[in-house]
């Protein structure tokens, strides 16, 4: 079996998981709501803001963090929300567990270890 056999199987075996279908059914709830929907999407680009100020070495900005703080109060009433958000953190988990297997043989093909 070849390099490009196996990461069809893996994407395969992907779609086939628990995280994936998890997310999958969470996508689709969340669908029927654009309010719920819109607000998540508010949730994680603003949670993004966030994460890049830090990975920079900047502080976040204090205007940022409370509009991540409203957002994730309000999304903790919304159980379609939250199915929907610890899915994604699920399949997130999965996914970089993955990417880092597959960083591993990088590092190691390049000569780091």
């Amino acid at each position: 079996m070849n390099v490009y056999d196996n990461a069809n199987e893996l994407a395969k075996a992907m779609r086939e998981s628990h995280e994936y279908k998890k997310l999958k059914e969470a996508a689709v709830v969340l669908e029927k709501d654009p309010d719920t929907k819109k607000m998540v999407n508010e949730y994680l680009m603003a949670a993004q803001e966030v994460e890049f100020a830090k990975h920079q070495g900047k502080t976040p900005d204090a205007a940022a963090m409370d509009k991540l703080e409203k957002l994730q109060g309000i999304l903790n009433l919304n159980s379609d929300a939250m199915q929907y958000l610890n899915a994604l953190i699920r399949f997130q988990m999965m996914l970089m567990d993955v990417t880092n297997t597959i960083q591993d043989v990088v590092k190691e093909a390049m000569g780091d270890k």
